[in-house]
């Protein structure tokens, strides 16, 4: 009877006899590398973008003042490093019941004005008012149209009305008139009289037949501009409310 070492060595050699020549299954073998270095990239492209956006987010931090991700700071007010100075400017434009506090003055530089007539038309319209112009050597003044300077109703140096710049009681929008548009020619012994018109504005709940039931107790001022003295030409500059330098005429309204 064969030994079991012989019976074993003879079905090996016939299971060998039986089988087929070693090869690989190159397609699946390549499949499953393809696969995996796909994963391997999408891997490294994720891991890739990350590092991107966190360095994105920790450069935010620090150029945009931000906190990078991490840090578990918490936004709040920011302080300033020293005190800071606040500064109020008046409001530069004319408002119904605002002081207008210029004392007036009749000469600056070259140029003399007096409000040389202040007439009344009727009872239900604003006075005409007439100024005239003298300078000490011969100029070409270049101003607004007569119809566009500034005239102030002032009652205990408070504005009640005039024109063309008045607005209404809290009423800050900016005011524009047309600055250059007219010119006259002075020379010393030949003044100029400008009619300017009336100006028919009054501030609310204030009627003409109140104020010339009691007109001495306002005032009108013509507002002329900063001067520049170019030589031959003067220009009058459209007045701001409170310029310093402003030429400031006032006259009593006529009883």
């Amino acid at each position: 009877m064969p030994s079991d070492d012989r019976l074993w060595r003879e079905r090996l050699a016939s299971l060998a006899d039986q089988a087929a020549p070693p090869s690989l299954a190159t397609d699946r073998l390549r499949a499953r590398i393809r696969r995996r270095r796909g994963l391997l990239a999408a891997s490294t492209g994720a891991a890739s973008i990350m590092v991107v956006s966190l360095v994105t987010v920790a450069a935010a931090g620090i150029v945009g003042g931000g906190d990078p991700i991490g840090t578990g700071a918490t936004p709040g007010p920011s302080t300033s490093a020293g005190p800071t100075a606040t500064t109020e400017k008046e409001p530069g434009v004319y408002v119904c019941g605002d002081r207008y506090d210029h004392p007036g003055s009749t000469s600056e530089g070259i140029l003399t004005a007096e409000v040389s007539s202040v007439a009344k038309v009727n009872g239900h319209s604003g006075p005409a008012v007439t100024v005239t112009f003298v300078a000490t050597r011969a100029v070409q003044v270049i101003s607004s149209p007569p119809s566009l300077l500034q005239v102030l109703y002032l009652k205990d140096g408070v504005i009640v009305g005039g024109g063309p710049m008045v607005n209404n009681p809290g009423d800050t929008r900016a005011q524009s008139v047309d600055a250059i548009g007219y010119g006259f020619v002075l020379a010393p012994g030949k003044p100029h009289q400008q009619q300017l018109g009336p100006r028919e504005l009054l501030c609310p709940s204030l009627t003409w037949s109140e104020i010339w039931a009691e007109p001495d107790r306002y005032e009108v001022a013509v507002v002329l501009g900063l001067l520049e003295d170019r030589g031959e030409d003067l220009v009058l500059n459209v007045p701001l409310p409170h310029a310093v330098g402003s030429l400031v005429v006032k006259a009593a309204l006529p009883g």
